[in-house]
C-alpha cells in the first residue's frame, strides 16, 4: 500500500489528474471507511448466519452489509462476485466519489478479498464526463487500498 501524505489541515494529499477528486479527498484507506470521496465496507458471504450470538437466515447479513450502498448502482461484475452463493469469505466493497450540488456522484468501485488483493474495479461515468480523470483517481486510490499494487 502507498504511504499516505498529510497536508497542515489533516487531510491526506493525493495528486490524480483530477482536481474535484484532489481537493475534495480527506482520507483513503481500506477496508470499513465513511470518508470524504469514499464510502467502503466489508461484506459478508451468502452463508454467514451466525452474528452476536444470533442466527439469520442465509443472505440477510450479506444484505444488511450492503445496505449502505443503497441507491447506487453497483457494477454487475462486482456485484456477480458479491452475491454469489458459493463465497466462502467475506470481501471488501469500495465506492469512490465526489460531491457534485450536495449529491454523491459515484465514479470507481473496486472489489478486493479480506487480504486486500484486488479482485476487480469498475470506472463509471456518464456521457461527455472524462473517463481518463476518473481512471486516474480510481488508479490513484487504488495504490492506498491495496496491497498488491
Amino acid at each position: 500500500m502507498k504511504q499516505k501524505v498529510w497536508d497542515k489541515k489533516g487531510n491526506q494529499v493525493v495528486n490524480t489528474r483530477w482536481k474535484e477528486f484532489d481537493r475534495q479527498t480527506n482520507y483513503i484507506g481500506s477496508g470499513n471507511v465513511i470518508a470524504n470521496t469514499q464510502v467502503s465496507s466489508y461484506i459478508r458471504p451468502w452463508v454467514e448466519t451466525e452474528c452476536n450470538g444470533c442466527v439469520n437466515p442465509e443472505g440477510r447479513l450479506m444484505k444488511f452489509d450492503l445496505q449502505q450502498f443503497d441507491g447506487f448502482r453497483i457494477p454487475k461484475n462486482l456485484l456477480d462476485v458479491i452475491e454469489n452463493k458459493n463465497r466462502k469469505d467475506s470481501v471488501i466493497l469500495y465506492m469512490f466519489f465526489t460531491m457534485r450540488n450536495k449529491r454523491v456522484v459515484p465514479f470507481g468501485w473496486v472489489l478486493s478479498d479480506k487480504d486486500h488483493s484486488t479482485i476487480g474495479w469498475q470506472v463509471v461515468r456518464c456521457a461527455g464526463e472524462s473517463y481518463v480523470k476518473r481512471w486516474s483517481a480510481l488508479n490513484e486510490a487504488i495504490q492506498y487500498i491495496q496491497k498488491d499494487v
